[in-house]
């Protein structure tokens, strides 16, 4: 504003030295308020991350409890809590398919038992003593 504006040249001079100090003044506060709102920004991000942290823990003990055994941890923090806690997680297979699957199983597991068993340990040692005698295939040895 000119001195005629004001009505007089020294408050004309007062008024634009308070106008250079109001501007410096708020550019200070801009700035201090940019920086406290990036600090802000990144203590919000550092929550952020923490919350997911420990979503996926509370997320990885309740399938530990309930859900898929077969799971990896990734694989259950990246799970809805309704995809943890449906009711047919364990929703048994009841196909054919499924039990001549399960009975080869059993069959196997049989036959491998019965072959550790009779080749290790004490038995296994019996075995090896009465095959070299020839006791176990009849006295033919």
């Amino acid at each position: 504003m000119t001195g005629m504006e004001t009505g007089h040249a020294g408050l004309a001079a007062d008024f634009e030295d308070f106008c250079e100090r109001w501007e410096w003044g708020v550019r200070a506060l801009i700035q201090d308020a940019s920086t406290l709102a990036a600090n802000l920004g990144i203590a919000a991000g550092t929550m952020w991350e923490e919350e997911q942290y420990i979503e996926g823990s509370f997320k990885v003990i309740a399938n530990a409890a309930y859900g898929n055994p077969y799971a990896s941890e990734d694989e259950i923090e990246k799970k809805n809590w309704g995809d943890i806690f449906r009711a047919d997680v364990y929703k048994p297979d009841y196909s054919d398919e499924s039990f001549d699957k399960s009975a080869k199983d059993i069959k196997q597991t049989w036959s491998d038992t019965k072959d550790t068993v009779t080749s290790n340990g004490k038995i296994g040692s019996l075995m090896d003593l009465l095959d070299q005698t020839g006791v176990s295939n009849g006295g033919k040895g």
